[in-house]
């Protein structure tokens, strides 16, 4: 007889609630980017649209959405191509809301791909301090690349390393370090029913050695008193309650464990989520180790309880050195750093254009091949010993030593102020820019005007003899 791989969770939780939960859709949420937006205007915006909003308990910007009319995807709408809002699935929220990201703070992101995570701590740090953005993937790169760029998110470096690296070469550079681990998985089976078919015993050991190993590295480079959390989707314990336990038992008085309860006031919603997430993982824990005494406030997001994926986190805190620091020579960018008078010279540049120089005050412009890319002070001058895979976000593209042409993603994000050369167009040519079609202009319009439609800043376009040429990202219209 054919066994469920739920069906080895008997002992912790109601069976029967978990099955069921696991073959239901998933609710729909999302996440206000707030370096695009306000709450307070997505929820006007929302109102417009006829969706019905419940906050999600742990993202004070986040949101469960419902909608009557579902004739349009939601990330075909016009709030997510443009980046002011984030399709993400609710419990993979927590772990950046629980490292609590503070401004002008180096972050490590060590699995940072596909960027969910990564964007959602860029806009809590409102684009100071830096954030490294690790992946070992190529593919997972682009993905990554992709979301800060849509995402506005400029206080990047990005890197492609294998997550240990991090233990030895940047031991104790960072203020805090997420360690969202790879893991079987078996939390998204409402979303992939595929997900259960990598959970044997063999797949889970061979997964839980890999997630101690990062989540050592972690510990090892994160800065005495800073901040780690570990995450996965799945629910075995092997990987989630044991692996922790496995590093508590390995570092004795040098981490331990923050209950996330402390301090939480203005991180979360309602923190009535807690106690049930703390005492779902406790129960597990006196179960899995048969010890009445281990109980610690760790958090177990079982798929019925809160209606979401499965989930767990862990909030460590590093309390002494772990590892001998060691000294490093700095490697250079890839990208070229802009002499102060060259960056200047853009920004007038943009000024005579748009009446705005799209710098803010500790921005940085580097140059890579004909693009100028945009980050901040922070990141420009954070040392690392090896070379990063990219950077902050695109910036303009050089035409000639005295033209640029904006980019899509710095127009998206600081579009809004510019004081000349600004045409609002309607709704109309908005959907057919998104069908990618060019759109008709007064004859006598010339230069690159930024489009904005109904309070949004839409994108550039090129007016040439009666015509605005269509010239969003081929992603926009692909996904429109």
């Amino acid at each position: 007889m054919s066994t469920h791989p739920f069906d080895r969770y008997a002992a912790f939780t109601d069976l029967a609630a978990l099955n069921a939960a696991s073959v239901k859709p998933l609710r729909k949420s999302l996440r206000v980017n707030t370096l695009k937006t306000s709450v307070e205007e997505f929820k006007a915006a929302a109102q417009k649209r006829g969706w019905q909003l419940s906050p999600v308990p742990w993202c004070p910007e986040a949101f469960f959405i419902d909608r009557e009319d579902r004739s349009v995807a939601l990330g075909k709408d016009l709030l997510h191509l443009l980046g002011h809002v984030y399709m993400q699935e609710a419990a993979s929220m927590l772990p950046a809301a629980l490292l609590d990201p503070q401004p002008g703070e180096v972050i490590l992101d060590m699995s940072a791909a596909p960027g969910s995570k990564t964007t959602q701590m860029g806009a809590r740090m409102q684009n100071t301090g830096v954030i490294i953005c690790n992946d070992v993937q190529e593919k997972r790169l682009w993905t990554l690349k992709t979301a800060l760029h849509r995402s506005g998110v400029i206080n990047n470096i990005v890197t492609k390393k294998v997550g240990q690296w991090f233990a030895k070469n940047m031991t104790e550079r960072f203020d805090r370090v997420l360690c969202d681990a790879p893991c079987t998985a078996q939390g998204t089976s409402r979303k992939d029913s595929d997900a259960l078919k990598y959970c044997s015993a063999d797949n889970i050991g061979k997964m839980a050695r890999l997630q101690r190993e990062l989540l050592e590295a972690a510990v090892h480079a994160c800065k005495v008193g800073g901040r780690i959390v570990y995450s996965t989707c799945t629910l075995t314990p092997e990987e989630n309650e044991e692996v922790v336990a496995s590093i508590l038992k390995k570092f004795p008085g040098q981490v331990e464990v923050v209950d996330p309860r402390v301090n939480s006031e203005k991180l979360i919603v309602n923190s009535d989520f807690f106690e049930r997430a703390i005492q779902d993982s406790i129960f597990v824990q006196r179960k899995h180790f048969s010890l009445s005494t281990f109980h610690f406030p760790l958090l177990r997001l079982w798929p019925q309880t809160f209606d979401t994926e499965g989930f767990f986190c862990a909030v460590l805190k590093k309390v002494s050195p772990t590892r001998h620091r060691e000294k490093f020579d700095a490697v250079r960018l890839q990208e070229d750093l802009l002499p102060p008078a060259r960056q200047k010279d853009i920004g007038k540049l943009c000024e005579e254009m748009y009446g705005a120089s799209f710098l803010h005050d500790g921005d940085k412009l580097f140059l890579r091949a004909d693009q100028f890319i945009v980050t901040n002070d922070a990141c420009a001058d954070f040392p690392m010993p090896v070379q990063n895979y990219a950077l902050g976000i695109p910036f303009a593209r050089r035409l000639d030593s005295d033209r640029i042409r904006l980019s899509h993603e710095i127009i998206t994000l600081r579009g809004h102020e510019a004081t000349k050369n600004v045409l609002e167009i309607s709704e109309k040519d908005v959907d057919a820019l998104l069908d990618g079609k060019d759109i008709p202009c007064a004859k006598d319009l010339r230069g690159d005007p930024i489009l904005t439609s109904g309070g949004l800043v839409i994108g550039s376009s090129l007016a040439l003899h009666g015509t605005l040429k269509n010239r969003l990202p081929r992603w926009v219209v692909a996904k429109s």
